[in-house]
């Protein structure tokens, strides 16, 4: 059998570059994309990746926090896939926009 296109899992993960800016006492991060669009499919995953050298996340559960509005429209799945890769997994049960915040340890 011969795929004729991307199947729907790689149709929804949208992949986001992480950069590391200003010094390491207090780093700040630029994301792209930023804002990630996300379309209307169940299951969309998320992944963040750090691109520049030397940091990675922290594996505690302080990675990444969502502010939403709404407290039952949240993110389940969250998760440390290496030190540079950040996995979030959105049911898309929510038309609304999210802010984050998100940590990096200097290694």
């Amino acid at each position: 059998m011969t795929a004729t296109g991307p199947t729907p899992v790689q149709n929804n993960v949208y992949p986001v570059t992480v950069r590391v800016t200003g010094g390491s006492g207090n780093p700040g991060l630029t994301f792209s994309p930023d804002p990630v669009v996300l379309n209307n499919q169940p299951n969309a995953l998320i992944v963040y990746r750090i691109a520049t050298p030397g940091y990675h996340f922290p594996t505690d559960g302080t990675a990444i926090a969502i502010n939403a509005v709404d407290p039952s429209a949240t993110f389940p799945i969250a998760w440390v896939i290496d030190a540079a890769t950040l996995a979030l997994g959105d049911y898309n049960n929510a038309a609304a926009s999210f802010k984050y915040t998100m940590s990096v340890i200097n290694s």
